[in-house]
């Protein structure tokens, strides 16, 4: 078990630091002064110290840290004195919060690449976003949207991972039923957003990504209510 968990930690940390090793090899190549923000048609509105760079990876790591005390609390719930069903409903827990947690970290670094990207591309003086980077940026979190979807019915009823609310967590059965159709759904939503990403460009995209997102989220809530009224 710990074996299994220190090579588990290891591609999680190696994803993790990732982020600030390119950018360390990468803040000699800037400027002093890199974009920092863009307003909402993609153009730089703030400027700042090429080392503000650093900030995206140290709250990565912040996060991975988090990550591994849910996947310790799982853990160690596997090899406590406790019923069967609840070690191996954690054992399914901590496989699915793994996977997620790599594939968010992992997502988190091609994004501070393409933040590193445009920051070197300061030098050259372009002062906008390209639609190529919304393009990527929605891509991806389709992707990321893809693969969350998959494990999401997979995840045992628990206070961290899952399409949680008052009725979906009422028992086993509303938990299984919400959550399946919460992952078929995401699924769906995430094709979506990969879709109209080729079709709409700039901002626009990135507003009906996020469209498709609140839409699909308010769905699985109602249908949790409905799950609920079914199995109560």
């Amino acid at each position: 078990m710990e074996k299994r968990q220190t090579k588990k930690f290891k591609l999680l940390w190696i994803v993790t630091l990732l982020p600030l090793i390119i950018t360390a090899a990468a803040i000699p190549f800037m400027q002093d002064k890199v974009p920092m923000h863009y307003d909402f048609n993609g153009n730089i509105d703030r400027w700042g110290s090429k080392y503000e760079n650093f900030i995206f990876p140290v709250i990565i790591i912040i996060l991975s840290i988090f990550w591994q005390c849910f996947i310790n609390h799982f853990s160690k719930k596997q090899s406590a004195d406790l019923p069967d069903k609840t070690r191996k409903e954690a054992a399914s827990n901590e496989k699915a919060i793994y996977i997620i947690a790599v594939a968010m970290t992992a997502m988190f670094c091609v994004i501070q690449c393409s933040i590193l990207y445009s920051s070197c591309q300061a030098s050259k003086n372009i002062i906008s976003l390209t639609p190529g980077f919304y393009r990527a940026t929605n891509i991806l979190l389709g992707i990321f949207i893809i693969i969350i979807a998959n494990f999401i019915p997979t995840v045992k009823r628990n206070s961290f991972l899952g399409l949680r609310t008052i009725w979906s967590m009422e028992n086993d059965q509303t938990w299984l039923d919400s959550n399946r159709f919460c992952g078929k759904l995401m699924v769906i939503a995430g094709i979506a957003i990969i879709i109209e990403t080729f079709f709409i460009e700039g901002l626009a995209s990135v507003i009906v990504m996020t469209g498709i997102i609140i839409a699909a989220s308010i769905v699985c809530v109602i249908y949790s209510y409905y799950s609920y009224k079914k199995y109560k």
